[in-house]
């Protein structure tokens, strides 16, 4: 990891009297980043300039693009992986100051203010520099988040076991071509158990949530560089023209677009 990083863990952990509500940390790498699953007493507000982050809770799945922000509610275990060069910021914020805030994690779209802002503090936000002016432009970022637009675009996991069969095989292998009875019968249920079951424990149809899965790690796979060709193979479509579709549809970019967004700082 490069030396202009993210602040340590312990840092992030801070919770002594004294101590800023904010705190910041700030990142710029050329080369893969992969953080084992952890969790910090503080609520995490995490950021991306350019590039793309996969985060990973025990019930969701998240992609941060550039201009996005995600939020991480405290003692949330979650594990991060980037693909290829990123940049990024993060700012730690006391269990106090969250209480109002969702216990779930959301994706929020970063406007122009909240993203001059939190570039700012996440270089000053410490209990070095932490004095009236950067209290004034912490308070006006956090006002500024919580105004923030909220999307709800994570990829849910289901909770049982059987399920969690399914849904890891395939986050292993999205291009996997077994069909709805095959899955059902890896799960141990019948179709019919199996496709009401999957819906109800993570809100979507299965080929619905097999369809964003697709999307997401192609979205990996275009910001590490890789052609449109071996990705759109890679997560199993057979024609170009369905997977740009497809990826347009869930993104709102197509693919060539999306790849030359994570390139651009």
């Amino acid at each position: 990891m490069c030396a202009n990083s993210f602040m340590t863990p312990a840092a992030a952990d801070r919770t002594d009297a004294g101590t800023p509500w904010l705190l910041g940390g700030h990142m710029k790498q050329d080369t893969r980043r992969i953080a084992e699953r952890h969790a910090h007493a503080r609520g995490q507000i995490f950021g991306i300039e350019s590039g793309v982050m996969a985060i990973r809770t025990e019930h969701a799945y998240w992609l941060i693009g550039p201009g996005q922000c995600l939020w991480l509610p405290p003692h949330i275990p979650h594990e991060a992986r980037s693909h290829g060069a990123v940049a990024g910021w993060s700012l730690y914020v006391s269990a106090a100051k969250c209480s109002g805030l969702p216990d779930e994690p959301f994706l929020a779209g970063g406007t122009r203010l909240l993203t001059a802002l939190a570039d700012r503090l996440s270089h000053d936000a410490d209990e070095t520099r932490w004095d009236a002016q950067i209290s004034r432009l912490a308070e006006c970022f956090w006002h500024e988040f919580l105004a923030a637009p909220r999307a709800a675009v994570s990829l849910p996991f289901p909770k049982s076991e059987q399920l969690c069969r399914v849904a890891n095989t395939l986050s292993d292998n999205p291009a996997d071509p077994r069909n709805q009875k095959d899955w059902a019968r890896l799960a141990a249920m019948s179709l019919r158990s199996f496709v009401r079951h999957f819906t109800l424990e993570t809100g979507l149809p299965f080929s619905v949530w097999r369809q964003r899965l697709r999307i997401l790690n192609a979205q990996e796979k275009l910001a590490r560089g890789e052609s449109m060709a071996s990705v759109a193979l890679d997560v199993g479509y057979e024609s170009l023209g369905a997977f740009a579709t497809a990826f347009r549809k869930n993104t709102g970019y197509r693919p060539s677009d999306y790849a030359r967004l994570c390139r651009t700082p």
